[in-house]
């Protein structure tokens, strides 16, 4: 069913002075089938903060009515189809070779490396459903090759000199001319064969979960009322998420005046916490009070500084070498004091301890939002395998900082109130079940609409019994993609600064159109601020029913000791 196009709602009536940091760069995953878009966006300087002018009263929302797009069911048809490569249609430098073995055919297709270099294969395709596209391909150094699927641009990556098979997986194609090209983006490759498969992935797709549990058991009320929730509406609906620029309602409010609803979470970032000046880090968290008392799921990412430099979190711009702070010493549940002790006897080093510094410092933060009940989806050390941060420089001692923090925070700390997101997005730098409750990763593709379906497989193949949210993107995938793929992520995060406004504070429509995004905003499929339930109410219940059992016990203990004084009185008198 197309999708009803509507008029954008009136001008977005706030003033951007600057973009958000950090996320929305290129990110490139190593593991097989995650291919990510090349493009690299430019956001403006991290120190910068957005702020919102003070605008008229008068100023209305536009009220939208709610669509369901109605999507037929797409049924599994079994297809395949190979075209070797010296049949292909070349241009350029483009040859036929015999030179490297393992080729199948009569030979491969090499020189893949100038612009002009172009191999264009054609299949027909007897119906519309979902196809996996498999590439043959080796390089001797590496390469990365652009692959034109119809309108669709995909990346693949092409790391072994065999020849191995390069996939681009669970593409929705239209029955009928397929036409696939490529073309080198970087390095030098030889390509012998693409196969074009059926695929029933989509087919087969369950995203139920049956048993809902944190990692942490000792979680709060309300804490596992919200995990229950999202668990609850996982693969049926998804949450939508805006981040705003740290310390203000920048771009929920443009959200609201653009579409007529509030995102069910705003996510902020507690990147000034450890810093100098802490006033951007004390405004976002009177931000996040303010949200929650709004009725709104609150979301908490950190953009970690340096221990050594107190203004940056990029890894090309700090020198702090984490693999430094590793240690075997337990010193999870250990007092400042206990590590200062440590440091001084030589048993750790000063990283470790300016490590465990910063963690204190931002959970004393997160302790004030425990103490008001507000539970939150906390997601520290993101994208770590891409390299960008100091956290990502190597997967042990990511993963040793990760458990580090997890133990640190729930356990000394009693920060009882996080559900811990994950999105290191790559398998191998994975934390394991028992340190993490949401799966995520961040997509950033300019202009595609894809329900990104092969994304959420990759990160439900490490996992299928916790949610998988969209952490992150540059735009939101059209809902009609997202049902016909059965893409119903736990929850999708919008980027904002520049991915979501531009400078005169009006919607960047390069990224997400008005209308898409009032679609988005407005269907049965999505949920919204004013759509949650009262989450109070369940926590509450689950409050009393603790508070119940523990004067049950207290009650027994009571009873219990009772007796035992009864019969030691009645023993003394025989």
């Amino acid at each position: 069913m197309e999708i009803i196009k509507r008029a954008a709602a009136a001008v977005i009536a706030v003033t951007v002075t600057a973009g958000m940091s950090a996320c929305g760069k290129k990110i490139d995953n190593n593991d097989p089938g995650i291919a990510e878009s090349d493009m690299v966006f430019t956001n403006a300087d991290k120190n910068t903060t957005t702020t919102a002018e003070a605008q008229p009263a008068a100023e209305t929302v536009t009220t939208i009515d709610e669509t369901a797009p109605q999507v037929d069911e797409v049924k599994y048809t079994k297809y395949s189809k190979t075209i070797e490569a010296e049949l292909a249609a070349l241009s350029g430098s483009l040859k036929t070779a015999k030179k490297r073995k393992g080729f199948k055919g009569d030979g491969y297709i090499t020189s893949f490396k100038g612009k002009e270099d172009k191999a264009d294969f054609a299949f027909t395709l007897d119906k519309s459903q979902f196809y996996t596209v498999k590439i043959r391909a080796a390089s001797d150094k590496g390469a990365k090759l652009m692959v034109r699927v119809n309108d669709q641009v995909r990346y693949v990556s092409v790391d072994e000199k065999k020849f191995s098979d390069c996939l681009i997986s669970n593409l929705y194609l239209e029955e009928g001319v397929l036409s696939i090209s490529l073309s080198p983006e970087s390095g030098e490759a030889d390509v012998d064969r693409i196969t074009v498969s059926a695929s029933e992935d989509v087919e087969k797709l369950d995203l139920t979960i049956k048993k809902a549990e944190l990692s942490n058991k000792n979680a709060d009320a309300p804490t596992i009322a919200l995990y229950q929730y999202i668990c609850s509406t996982y693969g049926n609906k998804t949450l939508l998420g805006q981040y705003d620029s740290a310390g203000t309602n920048v771009e929920t409010d443009a959200v609201y005046k653009l579409t007529g609803k509030y995102p069910a979470i705003r996510f902020g970032d507690l990147m000034n916490i450890t810093g100098d000046d802490t006033t951007v880090a004390d405004e976002e968290i009177k931000k996040t009070i303010d949200w929650h008392d709004d009725g709104g799921i609150v979301g908490l990412m950190w953009h970690w500084y340096a221990p050594d430099k107190k203004d940056e979190y990029y890894s090309e711009k700090t020198d702090f070498d984490l693999s430094k702070a590793v240690t075997k010493e337990n010193v999870a549940e250990l007092s400042a004091l206990e590590i200062e002790e440590l440091v001084k006897k030589k048993k750790i080093n000063q990283e470790c301890a300016d490590i465990i510094s910063d963690i204190d410092a931002v959970s004393e933060r997160l302790s004030d939002l425990k103490q008001k009940g507000i539970p939150v989806l906390w997601r520290p050390l993101h994208e770590a395998s891409n390299g960008y941060f100091w956290w990502g420089r190597d997967a042990k001692s990511y993963k040793w900082l990760w458990k580090l923090m997890y133990d640190r925070m729930t356990k000394l700390h009693g920060l009882d109130n996080l559900i811990w997101v994950w999105s290191a997005q790559n398998s191998g730098w994975y934390v394991g079940d028992e340190y993490c409750d949401i799966l995520s990763l961040d997509i950033y593709d300019q202009g595609n609409l894809d329900g990104q379906i092969d994304r959420l497989l990759f990160l439900r193949s490490i996992n299928q019994s916790k949610p998988i949210a969209m952490s992150e993107c540059g735009n939101f995938p059209a809902v009609e993609s997202m049902v016909r793929e059965k893409a119903m992520w736990a929850y999708i995060g919008q980027w904002g600064g520049n991915f979501l406004l531009n400078s005169d504070g009006e919607l960047e429509e390069s990224f997400n159109t008005a209308e898409n995004l009032t679609d988005v905003y407005n269907n049965e499929y999505t949920v919204t601020r004013d759509e949650l339930p009262d989450l109070s109410k369940p926590a509450k219940a689950e409050e009393e029913k603790a508070d119940e059992k523990k004067t049950d016990e207290k009650e027994k203990k009571s009873d219990d000791s009772s007796d035992k004084d009864k019969k030691a009185a009645e023993s003394k008198k025989e």
